[in-house]
């Protein structure tokens, strides 16, 4: 899982450097154009070794790619800028802003993913969790239901055993009245 989020950092950090490339248009862009290039060769061969679906696998390649191509489109050499002087372009300055606050809703939006991707883990641990919980609850339910069975047939076996005692006590005090009867009868 840290080799994921290790690569979606890197992924994120070259992602800002291209946007600042295309927005700065630097004319010593090509140290950097080279080293960004070299970064997403790396991503791409990192991408290999994370334990991934082949559809998230297939989707992060293509989003390397992307970058790829958008850091070295035929039309917009190393040195050129965006936008160029031509009549109708936005002017440098106006460009650049929106590239920063592009730069910024997308640092968000990938912070807030992040935050998203970890408050996913942690539902589904605390859900694991909750399983578990009611699992023992079951169990203990059982037991504590055995346990009510046991202690009510031994309950309705010590009333059984009074009234019977009780009736023996019954019928043995007649008995000795009986008798007494009947020796008072016979004198």
């Amino acid at each position: 899982m840290a080799g994921v989020n290790e690569w979606d950092n890197e992924y994120a950090r070259l992602a800002r450097a291209a946007s600042q490339l295309r927005t700065q248009g630097l004319v010593s862009g090509g140290d950097q154009q080279r080293s960004l290039q070299q970064g997403l060769q790396r991503l791409e061969a990192q991408l290999h070794t994370l334990p991934l679906p082949p559809a998230e696998m297939e989707r992060r390649r293509r989003l390397v790619q992307h970058l790829q191509q958008s850091g070295s489109q035929p039309g917009t050499p190393a040195g050129s800028t965006i936008g160029g002087s031509g009549i109708g372009s936005p002017p440098q300055s106006q460009m650049a802003m929106a590239m920063r606050q592009q730069d910024g809703l997308i640092d968000e939006l990938a912070a807030g993913v992040s935050r998203l991707k970890n408050q996913t883990h942690l539902i589904g641990e605390e859900a694991n969790m909750h399983v578990n919980l009611m699992n023992d609850m079951e169990n203990n339910l059982e037991a504590a239901q055995a346990g009510l069975e046991s202690e009510t047939r031994r309950a309705a076996q010590l009333k059984q055993d009074q009234s019977v005692w009780r009736l023996q006590l019954i019928v043995a005090g007649e008995c000795v009245l009986f008798v007494l009867l009947i020796l008072m009868g016979i004198s």
